[in-house]
């Protein structure tokens, strides 16, 4: 049974981000919906791969990079790794004080 893709999710305008690092930024959200049609493309591709089947180009890896301009994609890249980084010193810090009782 093939699975139907949905819509490809469309960026934000520069005009919906106000830039100043919001928990949940309008890109994020983008990048969210962006890396799910790609998981969801990328299990349509494996089944078309499997059945010996021409891949489709609108589903082929170099067709479905999002349209982010590249200089947004370095800021959201990097709010992302601080955000990961902030996360990860909160659950050390967490460990080390269940760790002290």
């Amino acid at each position: 049974m093939m699975r139907t893709l949905p819509p490809k999710p469309e960026p934000p305008s520069n005009d919906d981000c106000c830039l100043s690092g919001c928990e949940f930024c309008v890109w994020d959200l983008y990048d969210d919906d962006m890396r799910e049609y790609q998981k969801q493309a990328g299990v349509i591709r494996d089944a078309f791969e499997a059945l010996g089947k021409p891949v489709p180009a609108c589903i082929r890896p170099e067709n479905l990079r999002d349209a982010v301009d590249p200089t947004m994609r370095a800021f959201l890249d990097l709010e992302r790794e601080m955000a990961m980084r902030i996360q990860q010193e909160a659950d050390e810090h967490l460990d080390s004080s269940e760790d002290s009782s």
